[in-house]
Order: structure tokens, then sequence, then C-alpha cells
């Protein structure tokens, strides 16, 4: 019986023992980052031939050859190369290739290769494998940051502590929009109430009339139908003549009973006490009453009206020449400037023989000073219309609303046109006549520059818009300039810019300017005062002087920088190239293994780039431990490329590869291999046996 049998068996028992030696090893390192599973692959050993074929004979069929295998060996251990599950770290320095390729490293002297991506910054700034010390390889970037690809391949070293230098401000480009619709404000500035004295003929309301005398106040409440005025005439025997008259909105007769005015009243007085008394406006606005009968009448009047009832109860008593409170109206531009009067009636004391002299200021500066005669030319007085329009020309106010009258106080109203520039200050208005005691010192004291007569309603503002931004000069100082935009109130679409400078930097030139829009809101001029090409200053501290910025607004025609429509405004400072110095203090890793470095005063600069390594035949490498594999005659020679261009692959910072190995399957495989070292293991037992019952034919 020959023993070759238990020969085959063993050749099986080999192979099986292999093959859980290469389960063992998948198993043990199924928690192993990057690593790739070993495959195991079975081939026949040497077959002994003890018959062989023939070919058929004539008719006959041929004969297979007879063959007996002698057993099983190796025919390879594969490493099988494919994708493992990436696992998140959250450490920026662990990277996971997901797709082809492997990590270069190096001990100085050779390059090996790794999927294994779990690195960290040794004290140096390298990139290294941590428990290794293998140096990743990459290229590094030129001092502009540029990655050559040509560039050699070399420790990935970062300078952690490097200073970036400051770098001065040359530009700052600003956008946003200037607000079309906004208009300058005027300051608005006011006298006190000014009325004129109520003439026949007028036809003045009596409801608004300023009563001077007893009652010295204007006269209100008057109600149409409802107010009344009650005259009496008593004379001495006793016989009493008595009449009632009602306010109304408009009277039409003047034997209605009825009035409006005080030319209506006196009609309706005349006609009613005609053989007793006459009454008529006098020269001081009042109601003159005149005896026409017995001088012992006497005369009573009175109001349901309060105020009414004051002014003209001082006419009460024996009729001679009784005279009520004097009247005036608010003051209108028809009135003759002789007749104005304050607010509390008292005549300005105006005389056709005086001369008025205007003076003030517009934008803080002095206006030429204007002289206006009274006299109209032919002996009278001109109107406070007339002198309204003096008051404008003199001052240039070209607004529509200009100088004007207060319709319901009758006080001169001055419209500045609008800006800081057009604001009216310092309004000093006077007479000849006061210098020497006149009684137009009543008038000065309307309409002068001591502090009260002028009240400002409106304040003058200017439409601005500002904007800052941070430059920084040759050593890095910061320094923070202001941009204000004003709106130019003399040209449309038009305005004027200036920066200013905190101390103790100081402007040196093109720190003022403008900018003009077309009729469709954009870009139309830009230029600086005085003929400058960019803006100048000192920074007065040892920096370079000057620091010279140019102040990008934008491509004239395009609305590529700052623009002008009706909107809310809104130009911004929105970059400058310049900054202060900084030092590297952290790095970022791209999913294409760029290596860019982040220094403190916010700039960024590539450092290095990740190269990887493919092969023709990845799984022809060598393990060599540590995770990491050697160039073998069969793998080929490695091909070099980044990540995401040359090689198909992504890179996943914060994350590493798992190992590939599927532990369902090892177990599964390792059951056979069981099963199959079992078998083997009984064909040895059995052999034996029919050897032993071999021997025992000889007893």
């Amino acid at each position: 019986m020959s023993s070759s049998a238990m020969n085959t068996a063993v050749s099986g028992l080999r192979s099986q023992q292999t093959f859980m030696e290469v389960i063992a090893n998948n198993i043990s390192n199924s928690g192993t980052i990057g690593f790739k599973r070993g495959r195991m692959t079975f081939e026949e050993s040497f077959s002994t031939l003890l018959q062989g074929a023939s070919r058929p004979p004539g008719d006959e069929g041929g004969v297979n050859p007879l063959q007996l295998g002698s057993g099983s060996s190796i025919g390879s251990i594969d490493t099988v190369i494919t994708q493992g599950a990436i696992q998140s770290t959250g450490n920026n320095t662990d990277i996971a290739i997901r797709g082809d390729g492997f990590f270069v490293v190096s001990d100085g002297q050779n390059d090996m290769f790794t999927r294994a991506g779990s690195f960290q910054w040794d004290s140096n700034g390298r990139l290294v494998i941590p428990f290794n010390g293998l140096k990743v390889q990459g290229r590094v970037a030129d001092a502009e940051g540029v990655v050559d690809d040509g560039s050699p391949i070399q420790d990935i070293v970062v300078p952690f502590g490097t200073i970036d230098p400051a770098q001065q401000t040359t530009e700052v480009k600003f956008v946003g929009n200037l607000d079309s619709s906004a208009q300058p404000a005027g300051n608005i500035i006011t006298t006190d109430p000014l009325y004129s004295r109520e003439i026949a003929g007028l036809a003045t309301d009596i409801n608004g009339l300023f009563a001077k005398g007893d009652a010295n106040i204007q006269i209100t409440g008057m109600s149409s139908l409802s107010t009344t005025v009650n005259i009496e005439v008593s004379a001495a025997d006793g016989t009493e003549t008595k009449q009632t008259y009602t306010y109304v909105a408009e009277d039409t007769s003047a034997t209605s009973k009825d009035f409006h005015t005080f030319d209506d009243l006196i009609s309706e007085i005349n006609n009613d006490f005609s053989s007793l008394m006459s009454v008529a406006l006098n020269d001081s606005g009042a109601l003159e009453f005149t005896n026409l009968d017995d001088p012992a009448n006497t005369l009573n009047i009175t109001s349901v009206n309060s105020v009414l009832s004051t002014a003209l109860s001082a006419a009460n008593g024996v009729v001679g020449q009784r005279t009520t409170d004097e009247f005036s109206h608010v003051a209108v531009g028809t009135d003759a400037l002789t007749s104005l009067r304050n607010s509390k009636g008292e005549d300005l004391g105006l005389t056709s023989t005086d001369t008025i002299a205007i003076n003030g200021n517009v934008g803080g500066e002095a206006i030429a000073l204007a002289s206006v005669n009274v006299d109209d030319g032919s002996g009278g007085s001109i109107t406070f219309g007339d002198f309204i329009k003096e008051v404008s020309n003199s001052f240039g106010v070209t607004n529509v609303d200009g100088v004007q009258i207060n319709s319901a106080t009758g006080a001169l109203v001055i419209n500045a046109d609008g800006g800081l520039q057009n604001e009216i200050t310092g309004v000093n208005i006077t007479t000849n006549a006061a210098s020497s005691g006149g009684t137009s010192q009543v008038f000065d004291n309307v309409f002068d520059a001591t502090v009260g007569n002028w009240s400002e309603t409106q304040s003058a503002e200017d439409v601005t818009h500002s904007a800052s931004v941070r430059v920084f000069d040759s050593l890095g100082n910061d320094h923070s300039l202001t941009l204000e935009f004003k709106k130019d109130v003399s040209l449309p679409n038009r305005w004027t810019w200036s920066i200013t400078v905190p101390e103790p930097a100081e402007m040196t030139g093109g720190y003022s300017g403008t900018v003009a829009f077309d009729a469709n809101g954009i870009l139309e001029s830009f230029s600086y005062d005085d003929g400058a090409v960019s803006l100048t200053f000192d920074p007065k501290n040892g920096a370079d002087v000057p620091v010279e910025i140019d102040m990008n607004f934008g491509t004239l025609g395009r609305s590529d920088g700052i623009s002008q429509f009706a909107s809310t405004s809104t130009v911004i400072a929105r970059n400058q190239d310049g900054y202060a110095s900084g030092v590297l203090d952290n790095v970022v890793i791209d999913d294409q293994g760029t290596i860019t470095g982040s220094f403190t005063n916010g700039n960024s600069r590539v450092i290095a780039k990740l190269v990887l390594a493919t092969f023709n035949n990845p799984a022809g490498l060598l393990r060599v431990g540590d995770n990491t594999y050697d160039v073998s005659s069969n793998s080929g020679l490695p091909i070099y490329g980044f990540a995401g261009s040359s090689i198909n692959a992504t890179l996943t910072p914060g994350a590493v590869e798992m190992s590939n190995v599927d532990i369902a399957e090892e177990f599964t495989n390792m059951i056979t291999a069981q099963r199959t070292f079992q078998a083997n293991a009984r064909t040895i037992t059995t052999s034996d046996e029919l050897m032993q019952e071999t021997v025992n034919l000889k007893r």
C-alpha cells in the first residue's frame, strides 16, 4: 500500500494551515487603518501520469489519460485593493483617500506607500505618521503660493510661527448706492407774528383780528349766527335805542342786521343810529364813534364774544368821540410796509423816509449789504410783498417757497435753499431811524439779529452718507479712513466726497473730489480736487511716506462700483489690498490635498500639496509593515500626481479609511478551512488504517 494518499492529504493540511494564517491576519487587522485584506488561492500539485491518452484506432473510441493527483499547494496570496469605509475623526490632519492611489511617505532614503492617512505635525512642523515617524511627501509651493507640477517631491513642512509681512494699502474698492431721491434740507427761520392796521374797504373777517388796547389779544371763537353785538344808546330823558347784530359767514346787505367785517358792522350801525351818532375806522384802525345829537347821550356796546366785547367796550360812555381798541389783521403781501404792526399790535414805526438795511450770512459767508427805501417812489410806502422780494434777492434764495408770508400769522418766513452751504444765519434787518432813537426801533425789535427775534423752525441739513475703511501703511499700522459723500445742491446727479484720517496722520492730497452719475444712475465721472490722481497721507509714525491709495469707485459707464438710484444709500468699502503682519498659526487641507496656511492677520497662503502615487498593479506591492508598501518587480513603478486631477481620487480631511476586511466573509472562510483541514486529517487516518490492514495480511 503506497503512502501517496497520505502525502496528498498532508499537502492539503499545509495549504489549509496557510489559508488559516491568511484569515487570521485579516481578522487581526480588521480594525487597522488603511489595511487591505489578503486573499489566498489554491492550485493543484503535480499529477502522476499512470497511462497516457491514445487516439481512436479505426472505428473504436480514443482513451483518456490516467492521472493521479499529488494534492494541493498555494497558488497565490493576493492583496485585495478595494475601498475601505471612511470614518470621521475630527482631526484635521487625518486624511482618507476615496478612489485610487497611495500616500507617499519617506524614511529619508526610500519612498514607501500607504493608505493609512493618520498623520500629525511633529515638533519641526513636518507632516508625519506619528507611530513610525515616516514623513509625508508632497510638492511645496513657491513664495506666491503656487504649486508647480514639476517641482521636486519632498517632505511637507509647515513653518509655524512664520511672519507674513505687512502690505501697504494701494487700492480701496467701493460699491453700493447713493440715494437719488434724498434732498438737502434748507433751514427755515421766521419772525414773530405780524399784523397790519385794519382800514376801511379791506373787508377782513373780524374773527382773527388783533385788538390792541383793553383786550390786547387776537379775536377768536366767532360763531356764525351765534355771536352777536349789542348796541344801546341812552338819552338824558331816559329814551333808549337798542339794536342787536349777528355775526355771519357772509353779509350781503347793509340793513340785514348781520355782519362779517367791521365794514359790515359800521354800515349797519350808521343805518340804524344815523340820527344819534356815526362810526368809522380811524387812522389807527379803531372804531371811532361821533355824537350827532345830545352830548349827554351814552353808548354801551357788548358782545357774547368776550374778547370782542372787551375790545369794543373801550368806546362805552358819553358819546363824544369815543374809540374802541385798535384793530389789526394778519399781515398780507398787499399791506403797506408802514402799516405793519408787531405781535402786540404796536406800529413798527416806519415812515416813507426810512431806509432798511438787510444783512446776514449764507453758508457762513456774509452777503453783500442791501439797502431798501420804504418810499415807493411816489411818497407812499412799498408793500410788505415788495419788501419780501428784496429780502429774497438779498439772500439769493432760489427755491419755490423762498421768502414768504405765513398766511396764518403774517410772520415773515425765510426758506433757505437746501444744505449747509446755503444755510441762512445772522439775519440782521434794521432801519436808519433806529440808531437815532426813532420810532422804527419797534421794527428792529422784530427783524434785527437780537437773540429771539428770529426763530428757526427747521435746521439746514445736507444729504450725506459716510463709509469707513481700515487701511494699512508699510509698517502694518492701521488707519481708519472716513469717506463722506455730500449731495451737491447746485448740480443734479452730482455728489462731492471728502476723506478724513485720525491724528497724528495727516492728509496730504487727493482727499476730496466729485462723482457724477448719468440720468440712468450709472457712474459718469469721478475726479479728485486740485488735479490729484490718488489719495495720499502721511501716517507720521515712521512708515513710508506718502501712503498712496487709488480710490476705486467703479468703471465709468458701468454699475460695478457705486451707483445713484432712488433707494437707501448703501455705499461701503468692499475690499482693500493692505494688511498688517501676521503669524502662521493654523493650516487646513482640502479635498485635493492642498495645504493652506492661515495667518493671524486673516491672510492665507498655499504651502504645499500632497502627492499620491498609483501603480499599474497595486496588488503587486510588497507589504513592509507599519501599514506601508514598497515597490515590487510586479507592481510597476509609481506614477505620481495630485488627487482630483491626474489621479482619480478625492481626499477627505478629518477622516481615515478603515480596513476593507469583511468579518462575516472571513468567518465563512475559516469554517471552510476548518472542515477542509478535518477532511484531509481523516484521509491520513484512513490511509493509515489501510496500511495497517496490509501489514496484517502476513499474520
